[in-house]
């Protein structure tokens, strides 16, 4: 499928409508989320965060189902999802909630991502650039990672009912599990570059 024909599905004539307000609001709230969370508002960040994982499986619900799936919609989308998750691991290893290295594994990964990408688009000219079934698991990874850390310093009594120890060992395992699937998923992603580089 060519290009030109990708784009006949978006609606050229709307720039904006009410899925790409909905981004929009998800991109606003992002600096609230990171303000609240260093200043120790853990319940109100979590909620933000919660709001803003709401309003993305909205905003895709509602550019399907009103046909309102535009341009700006599909680059703004990811921007605001990865510009979300970004903030999340940076600040919650600046407030020391996770280990400096998995957030530096996150990014890392990402921006691997995104000049593989940029190369494979000048190189190839293909705008055939989707998620694969693992990258989209460790999106779900990541962001259950983020709520799970959120959810035990903004609510203190689930972590003692778990008790020190194990409490300890479930968030090993937490970040274990979310480093295992970034890094897979981005060995992954880039494997496919290579072969879409080799095969060019």
């Amino acid at each position: 499928m060519s290009a030109s024909s990708g784009k006949e599905r978006f609606d050229q004539a709307r720039l904006i409508n009410i899925a790409n307000a909905l981004t929009a609001i998800r991109v606003v709230l992002v600096p609230l989320f990171a303000h609240l969370l260093i200043a120790g508002r853990v319940r109100w960040s979590l909620a933000v965060f919660v709001v803003c994982g709401l309003s993305d499986g909205l905003d895709g619900l509602l550019a399907r189902l009103l046909k309102q799936r535009t341009i700006v919609g599909y680059y703004l989308d990811p921007i605001a999802d990865k510009l979300l998750m970004a903030t999340s691991f940076i600040v919650l290893a600046y407030v020391k909630i996770l280990p400096e290295w998995l957030t530096v594994l996150v990014i890392s990964r990402d921006l691997f991502i995104l000049v593989g990408s940029v190369l494979i688009l000048l190189l190839l000219g293909s705008e055939n650039i989707r998620a694969t079934a693992l990258g989209k698991l460790n999106t779900a990874v990541q962001i259950l990672t983020v709520v799970y850390f959120l959810t035990i310093r903004a609510f203190p009594w689930l972590a003692n009912s778990l008790g020190g120890g194990w409490e300890q060992t479930v968030s090993g395992v937490v970040v274990g599990v979310c480093a295992l699937v970034t890094a897979a998923s981005g060995v992954h992603y880039m494997a496919i570059g290579f072969k879409q580089l080799s095969d060019a």
